[in-house]
């Protein structure tokens, strides 16, 4: 069975229509609109196959040109809320060549000439490039004026506008007649299909009456909703841009997997350098332990182990920074060889190039937004972790955990600035999947879907944004004051391990009360 569909519409000037407009769009003409002063562009258009003006006999010359007898059909109406004209739209069957749905045509408009004696423009177009390629259709613009010989009279198609039910009526004796002409044109080209304008229950109502059970079990489903021109051009444009962004950030993605595996690897990996057998992290803590043995234990006390209350005490620290901070300050207090600090010299230099690592994988974390513009804050936290020598680190105490501490502060502002973009990307993306179901039944899919949109549409909601907002901000400030820590020096930083600012520290930098680091 062949595809049949005929929508029914109007124009009217009190919702800003023009059927100078209308007719321009349909004909793929430019048309000047006298009563407003203005010209309608469609020539450039495509998709118009022909047009054609139909009007009844002894209509004047005029009628039958579409640039003049539009312009005046708009004259003629003088009321602000007048109705200018009426549209029937009509799907032509693909089974027929172009020759003849042009002719099917042209009998349809002839058909709405004949039964209500106005002019009607016969635009047949074409389907779109992108769209439906099975979309051959005709429009049929008709006046909303009767047309006889003196041009333009009475209202014409008033049997639309009855009350009481008779306006429904003359719709479906419209829809059967119109059926009629397609399938009378079908069966002039041979070709076996057939189009029927009555709802499915009634034909497979019919198919039952005839004994043709499973023509009418085949007939008993839910009709197929027509997708609107604008909603379906309109959900095309978002599958598409979802379907930008989700490949955009795609490989961004997988590459933030990785960086934050790689991370975790790093985190839970025991780094362990050689150093000198007589300036090991043992030795050092076995001298340690000897030096303060008559304050750890009395005469009836046992020996206190190996390890300190504080080695035991667990820190947010990286192992190597501690290690590399421990091997500093004792080769401070006890002196060391050449050879000791040549080693400590290359233990800070690896030290220090594990923390370009976490600068460039935050760097890479923010490179993963599209058009993303780098804060001043963060270059100047970049340039300070690639700006530093193993000798800024010789005669400082702190600097190894606020460098690190800086590091993960960039880490961490660089994740709170990239979860509002995922966190769009992922709305829109669970917006097109729940689009797919819009005219399909019911399913447990659907409903999936939808509880996706939703915990998506939440995660994107305003409120959730400022919180984000607000977490970005905190990170930004944590970034910047790491930054200034490491920037001031060692002595201003001391203060804040230790026992805080003192008071002329306080008033001269109060910014540095952002100094305390969370544990991350």
């Amino acid at each position: 069975m062949a595809i049949y569909h005929v929508n029914i519409k109007s124009y009217s000037r009190g919702k800003g229509h023009s059927s100078v407009a209308a007719a321009a769009y349909r004909a793929g003409f430019n048309l000047r609109d006298t009563k407003n002063g203005t010209v309608h562009k469609y020539k450039g258009r495509g998709g118009v196959v022909s047009q054609e003006m139909l009007a009844p006999k002894g209509a004047p010359d005029w009628c039958l040109d579409v640039r003049s007898f539009w312009d005046k059909n708009e004259m003629h109406e003088t009321r602000s809320n007048a109705r200018l004209a009426r549209e029937v739209e009509i799907s032509l069957p693909k089974s027929l060549d172009s020759k003849q749905r042009h002719h099917l045509a042209i009998d349809l408009g002839r058909l709405m000439v004949d039964r209500y004696q106005v002019a009607v423009l016969v635009a047949v177009h074409a389907p779109s490039k992108k769209g439906d390629q099975r979309n051959h259709h005709v429009h049929l613009l008709l006046s909303a004026r009767k047309v006889d010989a003196t041009g333009l009279g009475e209202r014409a198609c008033a049997a639309f506008d009855a009350r009481q039910g008779a306006g429904a009526a003359e719709m479906k004796i419209l829809r059967g007649k119109i059926a009629s002409v397609i399938n009378a044109h079908l069966i002039m080209a041979s070709v076996n299909a057939r189009v029927d304008h009555r709802t499915l229950r009634a034909q497979a109502a019919d198919k039952a009456r005839q004994g043709l059970h499973e023509e009418a079990r085949a007939l008993s489903r839910d009709p197929i909703r027509r997708i609107p021109k604008d909603s379906f051009y309109g959900k095309k444009k978002v599958r598409q841009a979802v379907s930008a962004a989700k490949n955009a950030p795609s490989v961004a993605g997988l590459r933030f997997t990785q960086i934050l595996k790689e991370r975790r690897q790093v985190q839970g990996a025991k780094f362990v350098h050689p150093v000198p057998e007589t300036h090991s992290h043992e030795a050092a803590l076995r001298d340690r332990n000897r030096e303060g043995r008559s304050h750890w234990k009395t005469a009836n006390s046992p020996e206190q182990p190996s390890s300190t209350v504080r080695d035991r005490i667990p820190t947010h620290y990286n192992p190597l920074t501690r290690q590399v901070s421990k091997v500093s300050r004792l080769s401070r207090s006890k002196g060391a060889s050449a050879e000791v600090l040549n080693k400590q010299a290359e233990l800070i230099e690896q030290w220090l190039e594990a923390q370009r690592e976490v600068a460039e994988q935050a760097l890479e974390i923010l490179n993963s937004i599209p058009g993303i513009q780098i804060e001043p804050c963060f270059e100047r936290a970049y340039a300070l972790i690639h700006s530093r020598r193993a000798d800024h680190y010789g005669g400082k105490g702190l600097l190894f955990e606020d460098t690190e501490a800086l590091g993960r502060a960039m880490v961490r502002y660089a994740r709170m600035l990239v979860s509002p973009y995922r966190a769009q990307c992922d709305y829109l993306a669970a917006k097109a999947k729940l689009s797919e179901f819009d005219y399909e039944p019911p399913s447990p899919a659907a409903a999936r879907a939808r509880r996706r949109m939703l915990r998506m549409k939440h995660l994107a909601s305003s409120g959730v944004m400022k919180r984000r907002e607000w977490r970005i901000r905190q990170t930004r400030a944590a970034m910047a004051a790491a930054s200034i820590c490491i920037g001031v020096g060692d002595e201003s930083c001391k203060e804040i391990h230790d026992e805080g600012p003192s008071e002329q520290t306080a008033s001269a930098n109060h910014h540095r009360q952002l100094r305390f680091r969370p544990r991350f």
